[in-house]
């Protein structure tokens, strides 16, 4: 009798207490962000966005520079038992690259934004969207440069679960169709990228000029040099390949967008006569006049340092 007495006076005490109290069950969490929360404050936004930076490649990618001479038209001069980087392949893996992961989130994060960042200023608006269209182009770039045309996802891909699978099959773009879509990304967002003109660490529009020259000027020689092999190297749907007419377009595409980043901020390192000094001067000062894309190290609170890579080779 004594338990059962106890039990129902716990029970009243707390009814009582609920009904005074009613908010405490519907408290904020605090370890779970909503997407509301999310798309109507840029300082997560911007979180979200370094994640987003943080996940493009950094082997035989743009934050890498022994990489480049390995997928690029350079040649690798290293030590004598280093040669095989001329001859690259992707037998065990080594340098593949194949990300439709971050495509899809950075399509998810398009809707979303444009769905529920009401709050957000049409300015931060405007520049969220241009970085993140700006990754997109850059992720596609890297794929393109390695397998050739690839299949172009700019929105989500979602199962209907009718049983039919055929929405989701998306073929192989052209190669230059690829190409051209990096291009005409950089094209739409770059004006809207200047509100990061004084970072080196997110896209600006230097940064998309940059990849929008490089990215060009890998489409023109692609559409000269092939088609001057007795055998190009093509498929017969394009997917692999891209026509020689097709070659002066892009290279006057790559020399409009290098000749407005000259006219820009950035300038050579040149403090010491001695070439030599002056190169290993610049790395080690790690001086902001040649840097035009950087990705930022962080151990702790504490940032380490740049590991510094331009996009355009003067």
């Amino acid at each position: 009798m004594k338990k059962q007495y106890l039990a129902f006076a716990l029970f009243i005490g707390l009814s009582m207490n609920s009904c005074k109290h009613d908010d405490w069950f519907y408290r904020d969490t605090k370890n779970l962000i909503s997407d509301e929360q999310l798309w109507s404050d840029p300082n997560l936004v911007t979180s979200l966005l370094a994640n987003y930076y943080d996940r493009l490649p950094s082997l035989h990618g743009v934050f890498n520079t022994g990489g480049m001479t390995e997928i690029d038209d350079a040649m690798w001069s290293g030590t004598r038992d280093q040669n095989g980087k001329n001859d690259f392949q992707y037998g065990s893996d080594y340098g593949r690259y194949w990300d439709y992961g971050l495509i899809r989130d950075i399509n998810l994060s398009l809707d979303n934004i444009n769905a529920m960042g009401g709050k957000l200023t049409p300015a931060q608006k405007n520049l969220f969207i241009g970085e993140m269209r700006f990754i997109r182009a850059f992720v596609y770039f890297e794929m393109v440069k390695r397998m050739g045309g690839v299949p172009i996802v700019t929105k989500q891909m979602i199962y209907d679960f009718s049983g039919d699978p055929t929405p989701l099959q998306v073929p192989r773009a052209k190669e230059h169709e690829v190409y051209d879509f990096v291009y005409n990304e950089l094209e739409a967002v770059k004006n809207d990228l200047v509100g990061n003109n004084s970072s080196k660490t997110r896209a600006n529009k230097y940064t998309a000029l940059a990849l929008q020259s490089r990215a060009m000027l890998y489409a023109a020689s692609i559409a000269k040099y092939n088609n001057l092999m007795a055998a190009p190297i093509s498929t017969p749907g394009g997917e692999v390949g891209i026509p020689a007419s097709m070659a002066n377009d892009y290279y006057n595409k790559s020399l409009v967008a290098s000749k407005e980043i000259m006219s820009g901020p950035y300038a050579l390192f040149n403090e010491n006569p001695d070439k030599g000094a002056n190169f290993y001067d610049m790395l080690n000062k790690k001086t902001g006049s040649e840097v035009i894309f950087a990705k930022d190290f962080a151990l702790g609170t504490r940032y380490i340092g740049l590991l510094m890579i331009t996009l355009l080779e003067v």
